[in-house]
């Protein structure tokens, strides 16, 4: 992939170099006119090439095909999809499909009308435009389900125990059960302690697969270092596995570690092809040894930084004395899937309002054949930049809970607002953080998102984003969780002011995003086909927990040394690093000057 940095002037709509590397330069600058069937109409004329190949190249060659392969995961918890309509390849073009239906419902006519354009313009059908301009949340939302489903057949840590630790009676302390914690499970530990895990799964842990991490560390399957032991659960069958890990050498004094623990049962599973072990999560655990100092809600589970994580997207917003000239900046590298094709897609599109129209002049940065973004900026600087957030109180869940009853008829479905077009609601009404913040919970949302927002007055705020699907409605929770400032949990470690905000894909407020009812109600109803299914916060479930959390800190210490002198160079300097680049889907970053209404824009590997 390759990149080109530039900057736009919202105001006089100026587009100039930034820097001169000799390289493909794959952006363009659209800017959009009249009604909104004709504005979808130029786009689409204008974009034909680009549009038909970045569908090709997108959905059809690389989206449609892996979608397909969460078919059987999907079909053995709802039997409608194992029927012959979704067979022979049509599972995931079906499903798309059936989704971005859904989500129809919700939209307002000019945005549909815009879509038909497009349609009318390029030479797709009206499906595919819809598909298109849907797939992200939608797929978002399919994915957290199915790597659910996927998942929960998996083994998981079921307590912890520092063999060797002492209380202060000075017995040893007793088992802990574990959850996945932002936080340090332990700190102050002896340097000599053992560390001691029970594993669960129904089939069994294969002792094989079991690899421990110690920092750098690595001890693979069969070292002597790590122990191990089947186990009987309550009812005794063997279904557990206890795993003992005595470190060749005492831990280093006065050090944070983390221990990351991989491992799969007894299972082999061959569909989809090939044939593979059935792994569970990677889990992080955390702790400090003694002379650390810090309490173990003090010490932030980092994990470890060895170049083996690809990083989540990452945003950040300044301003104050966080910035080298107190104005605000809003940045993001933003990463999901590039398949070699999105970044060539990459578009700016700029909406004139018509005479009389009570609408803002908005920009996002965008693909070719969509009506949105995942970042822009208003006239009146606004700016936003939205991250994904893993989670399971999506569209999805909050649709298919009425139909638990019936599982043999269950569908999936979406109804809700993609993010871009809510956020180009905001974006076309409004000229303010706070404002914008506000109307986000007047909308049904398709799947979690962590969305910055930043005005050229100062204001920064972040909105975390869920479906608010819950067991029994609460009409005072809207599914938005707005967070100004609180300390380290969302500013930079060393930040004492309200001067700056930082998101990756985790929620730092939004913890508890599913309804604790949920997994009672679930494992009720579907006991009976068969299916484990665990309903679940996000950090019990995501996949990107983990990783998140570690770009997320990484993020923070970097604001931390940079504070006072951030500006755009340095912001986009930042954003090439290696720590924030995925080096295989990565797909554009922008730096927005709210205040001068400019925005930087980069694409494919920055």
């Amino acid at each position: 992939m390759q990149m080109r940095l530039w900057c736009l002037a919202l105001c006089c709509v100026v587009v100039s170099a930034c820097v001169d590397e000799p390289v493909a330069v794959y952006r363009e600058v659209v800017h959009l006119k009249g009604a909104p069937y004709e504005r979808g109409l130029d786009h689409g004329k204008r974009l034909r090439p680009r549009i038909r190949a970045f569908y090709t190249q997108l959905l059809d060659t690389a989206l449609l095909p892996n979608l397909n392969r969460e078919q059987p995961a999907i079909a053995g918890f709802l039997k409608r999809y194992a029927g012959p309509s979704y067979a022979d390849g049509q599972f995931s073009y079906r499903v798309l499909l059936e989704m971005a239906q859904s989500v129809e419902t919700q939209l307002p006519d000019r945005y549909i009308d815009e879509m038909r354009g497009i349609a009318d313009g390029s030479g797709l059908t009206y499906e595919q435009v819809l598909i298109l301009n849907t797939f992200p949340d939608t797929v978002l939302a399919v994915r957290s389900v199915a790597a659910t489903l996927r998942l929960s057949r998996g083994p998981r840590i079921k307590s912890w125990q520092l063999l060797g630790w002492l209380n202060d009676q000075g017995a040893q302390r007793p088992a802990q059960t574990y959850s996945p914690s932002f936080t340090a499970l332990a700190a102050e530990v002896p340097t000599d302690v053992r560390i001691r895990l029970v594993l669960t799964d129904p089939e069994g842990i294969s002792a094989d697969t079991v690899r421990l991490q110690l920092d750098t560390r690595v001890f693979p399957p069969g070292d002597p270092a790590v122990t191990t032991k089947a186990l009987p659960n309550a009812d005794g069958n063997m279904t557990d596995m206890e795993v003992i890990l005595t470190p060749p050498e005492p831990m280093p004094a006065a050090t944070v570690l983390s221990l990351i623990v991989q491992s799969a049962d007894t299972t082999i599973a061959d569909d989809p092809l090939p044939a593979h072990p059935r792994f569970g999560r990677e889990e992080t655990l955390t702790l400090s040894t003694l002379g650390y100092g810090l309490s173990a809600e003090e010490v932030a589970n980092v994990g470890v930084d060895d170049g083996r994580t690809r990083p989540p997207p990452v945003a950040f917003a300044l301003k104050g004395s966080a910035t080298k000239d107190g104005a605000p900046l809003l940045a993001q590298h933003f990463a999901l899937l590039d398949a070699g094709a999105a970044h060539e897609a990459t578009t700016v599109f700029i909406h004139h309002p018509t005479p009389g129209e009570d609408t803002r002049k908005h920009a996002y940065v965008s693909w070719a054949g969509l009506t949105w973004g995942f970042s822009g900026m208003n006239t009146s600087g606004l700016a936003w930049a939205c991250n994904f957030s893993d989670t399971l109180d999506t569209a999805i869940l909050k649709d298919l809970i009425p139909q638990l009853s019936k599982l043999d008829e269950a569908q999936l479905t979406a109804t809700g607002w993609p993010i871009g077009l809510a956020m180009r609601e905001v974006s076309r009404s409004e000229k303010g953080a706070q404002q914008g913040v506000e109307i986000l919970p007047n909308m049904q949302h398709v799947n979690g998102w962590n969305c910055l927002l930043a005005d050229a007055d100062g204001q920064l705020r972040l909105a975390e984003i869920d479906a608010d699907a819950e067991a029994f409605p609460n009409p005072l929770s809207q599914g938005v969780t707005v967070v100004q400032w609180q300390g380290s949990a969302v500013a930079s470690a060393a930040s004492d002011t309200e001067d700056d905000l930082r998101a990756a894909v985790h929620y730092v407020s939004n913890t508890q995003d599913v309804d604790s009812a949920l997994p009672i109600l679930a494992e009720s109803l579907l006991a009976p086909t068969g299916a484990i299914v665990r309903v679940d916060v996000q950090r019990e479930v995501s996949t990107y927990f983990f990783k998140s959390l570690l770009a997320f800190h990484k993020l923070g210490k970097v604001l931390a040394q940079g504070r006072g002198s951030w500006d755009v160079a340095m912001a986009q300097q930042v954003l090439g690093r290696p720590a924030f680049v995925d080096p295989s889907d990565s797909m554009n970053a922008v730096v927005m000057e709210p205040s001068k209404g400019l925005l930087h824009n980069a694409m494919g590997k920055v």
